[in-house]
């Protein structure tokens, strides 16, 4: 096998496993601001992730799926001054926030 065929075989692989890695974290939250600024919408969340850094200062989470919203689920997240939380959906398929 020429060097050649070797080099390009290894960009093919190389570009689906890109590819995959994309696919794969699709439901991720984008970060618009470094360790400020999250977009977590429309990703079917029914819980705030994890990888969300403490640091999260505007978060918008519209069109999700949470059970319940109480004091505490937001509550590590203290630099927090601005929520989108435009048509929260509850299991049930209601919408808005229960209060």
């Amino acid at each position: 096998m020429a060097p050649r065929d070797v080099g390009c075989r290894f960009l093919a692989v190389l570009l689906l496993a890109s590819c995959e890695a994309i696919a794969s974290s699709d439901r991720m939250c984008t970060e618009r601001e470094v360790n400020r600024t999250y977009s977590c919408g429309h990703l079917g969340l029914s819980e705030l992730p994890d990888t969300l850094p403490n640091s999260t200062e505007v978060l918008e989470f519209s069109f999700n799926f949470l059970p319940v919203i109480q004091n505490t689920t937001f509550g590590r997240l203290l630099n927090l001054t601005f929520l989108d939380l435009t048509e929260k959906h509850s299991p049930d398929g209601k919408s808005g926030v229960d209060r």
